[in-house]
């Protein structure tokens, strides 16, 4: 397997709301605000309003990534962007690397190739955005 380089993801935050604590863990919201993916086979920008990061961290920091997005290509193609994944952040929120999945779901044949393959990120949160380098697993 190899993992070839396929962009970088950008994504705004809006205000992190946090919602309670659960037996799971402290539950987070953070909506995505002109989230960008851009790469050499694919670039798009983040489509409405509704996205957001549905964060779970657990008492020891352990902090699950839950995302849901709708893009645009610039070329026009409709895109459903989820990813998922994990962090260490024992030493508060951002404090540790993100490693994530991301999954792509669209009618577009042009990126229909997407929905079968799968896309890792490592990246990083900060106070008001997030920041992934991408790779295509081959």
């Amino acid at each position: 397997m190899q993992a070839r380089p396929f962009g970088t993801f950008h994504a705004p935050l809006a205000r992190v709301e946090f919602l309670g604590t659960t037996p799971r863990g402290h539950r987070l919201i953070g909506p995505l605000v002109g989230a960008r993916l851009d790469g050499p086979v694919l670039a798009a920008t983040q489509r409405g309003t509704s996205a957001a990061d549905w964060l779970l961290r657990g008492p020891d920091g352990t902090t699950v990534i839950d995302v849901r997005i709708a893009m645009r290509t610039d070329d026009g193609a409709h895109l459903y962007i989820t990813y998922d994944g994990r962090a260490d952040w024992s030493g508060g929120i951002g404090s540790g690397p993100v490693y994530s999945a991301f999954r792509f779901d669209t009618d577009d044949p042009r990126y229909r190739w997407l929905t079968r393959r799968l896309v890792v990120g490592r990246g990083q949160v900060f106070e008001d955005h997030g920041e992934y380098a991408l790779f295509l697993l081959d």
